[in-house]
């Protein structure tokens, strides 16, 4: 038996939402938006897309049995 912790599906949602938060804020500056509302929602958008691709690959994982 291993010692290596279990990545669980919230590990990965996790890691998929801060990996999304990244991106949006690179896409915002990209873009030239700037203020409070432009931030929400690329913000907000990059997290929860970041995080469902992420839980589609623990989904993935879990049928390749890794």
């Amino acid at each position: 038996m291993t010692d290596r912790p279990q990545r669980t599906k919230q590990f990965y949602r996790s890691c998929g939402a801060i990996v999304g938060l990244a991106l949006g804020y690179g896409v915002m500056s990209l873009t030239g938006f700037t203020g409070m509302v432009a931030s929400a929602l690329f913000w907000g958008t990059g997290c929860v897309m970041g995080g469902m691709a992420a839980e589609q690959v623990f989904r993935w994982n879990s049928k390749q049995g890794r």
